[in-house]
């Protein structure tokens, strides 16, 4: 008999070890064999630009992206942002409670084995002979849930699938933040240079309003040129405070996302250093890679496998329910021979008539299942969609981004020619204000046409998934 029962106990041990995971399960939505944003240019420019990005097949996804950008500032606040950021920190803390999970899951699969010891002296009257009596014992107690129809092993796969979701989570938040603090860095270089353009143009037109102020003087200019000229110089000084504020907040946005007091880093953030000229050639790894690599896409998965696991538990339910219980102990008598009471025991519950409960939860978790794998769905969609968007958003921006150097240049040589003729007497004032407006404009363009160029290249870099591998 105590044969029999332990390898009952054994055979239920290996049942109960085989729970897994499902494997990866399908989308069904079969991404295109090229991205089609690289290959809709009309115009000449946009043409001579796509070899700015190239395509390959047999690419893999840049994990550390961020160095193409060459800047040892940016590398160091992406150092100290993964290792102090409070949000990933939570990600992380998720994954160990999902992990945790995972582990009493398979510690509930197994006997649950109890000591009992209890003791005393009593005088129970007639049943003791009035006589006080010490009496003791001690019991090993075992209860078992014999899962032989594996009603519990879609519980335990479960757990699996949302560690592993969990997991995939986390590094979505990792993607998530790096591409919030390159935004940001990005951001930050351009207030700083948006500032410092205004204040150069502000120097040129203060420049303009003392000359005109000793022209009036002399009897050359009149009231009318020197009002317009300072209203000129006063809308340019307006300026500086909301591009101080809009460098301020951003500042204070990194140091929140490297975890620090805002205020407590700047000194650490630096942005002396100029945008490096960006890469010539941004190889781009094909759609199914991508969405292979991305952890929202594997998060969604790993849900909708979880549903799928779910679905199963609630369909099991109409299985038995049955338990092993057994214990074995010692009780001692004062002045009399010890016993040794053991006791083994089965308990089966098989529902019966559950009006429909069961069933029930089976059309919930089909629901829920329906629900995962459109979410599922919508997710890839969404990544593909969003990979598009960042590809045609940095080659067009190249293209703006090449109109507006142009356009720098044109406006300086016009505003050095509008000066030198104001002073030889060829044009009037109103030119030369026209011409310091159009320089100033063009400036601050193409400061935030460089920024946004290496904003959106950080987004072709975050939409392939990159950066989730570098812990």
């Amino acid at each position: 008999m105590k044969i029999k029962f332990l390898y009952l106990w054994m055979a239920v041990a290996v049942l109960s070890s085989c729970a897994h995971a499902l494997p990866y399960q399908s989308s069904q939505i079969n991404p295109p064999s090229f991205w089609s944003r690289l290959h809709s240019s009309k115009d000449m420019a946009s043409k001579k630009l796509e070899a700015m990005i190239i395509p390959d097949n047999n690419a893999q996804v840049e994990q550390d992206w961020w160095k193409h950008f060459k800047d040892p500032v940016l590398d160091q606040l992406i150092k100290e942002s993964v290792q102090n950021n409070k949000t990933l920190g939570i990600a992380r803390a998720r994954v160990q409670e999902a992990l945790a999970n995972l582990a009493y899951g398979n510690a509930d699969q197994m006997p649950d084995i109890s000591f009992v010891g209890t003791g005393s002296r009593s005088n129970n009257g007639l049943a003791t002979f009035y006589k006080p009596l010490n009496v003791s014992t001690a019991e090993l107690q075992a209860s078992w849930e014999i899962d032989i129809f594996g009603r519990n092993l879609p519980l335990l796969a479960q757990a699996k699938e949302m560690a592993q979701y969990a997991d995939a989570m986390q590094q979505g938040v990792l993607v998530g933040l790096l591409s919030e603090l390159g935004d940001d860095y990005f951001d930050l270089q351009n207030d700083k240079l948006q500032i410092k353009i205004t204040q150069e143009n502000l120097a040129n037109q203060q420049k303009t309003l003392d000359l005109i102020k000793a022209q009036q003087k002399g009897a050359m200019a009149s009231d009318f040129d020197v009002e317009r000229a300072a209203a000129q110089v006063s809308t340019t000084e307006s300026k500086l405070p909301t591009l101080r504020s809009a460098y301020d907040m951003t500042l204070n946005r990194i140091n929140v996302l490297l975890g620090a007091v805002p205020g407590s880093r700047d000194n650490e953030i630096d942005t002396s250093m100029s945008m490096q000229p960006l890469d010539q050639g941004i190889i781009v790894a094909a759609p199914a890679t991508v969405l292979a690599n991305r952890p929202d896409v594997k998060a969604a998965e790993r849900n909708f496998a979880s549903s799928i696991s779910n679905k199963s538990y609630a369909q099991k339910q109409f299985f038995p329910d049955i338990s092993l219980l057994s214990f074995f102990g010692i009780e001692g008598v004062s002045k009399m021979a010890p016993v040794y009471p053991w006791s083994i025991g089965l308990t089966v519950v098989q529902p019966v008539m559950d009006f429909g409960r069961i069933e029930a939860q089976i059309h919930v978790a089909r629901a829920q299942e329906h629900e995962a794998f459109l979410n599922y769905q919508q997710t890839v969609l969404e990544a593909l969609e969003d990979m598009e968007n960042a590809l045609t958003g940095y080659k067009n921006e190249m293209v703006r981004n090449q109109l507006l150097r142009a356009s720098v240049q044109e406006n300086q040589r016009a505003t050095d020619l509008a000066q030198r003729q104001y002073k030889s007497g060829f044009i009037g004032l109103l030119d030369v204000l026209v011409a310091q407006g159009n320089l100033l404009e063009a400036q601050s363009a193409l400061a935030d046409s460089d920024a946004t160029l290496r904003k959106d290249l950080v987004h072709i870099y975050v939409a392939s998934g990159g950066g989730w591998q570098i812990e």
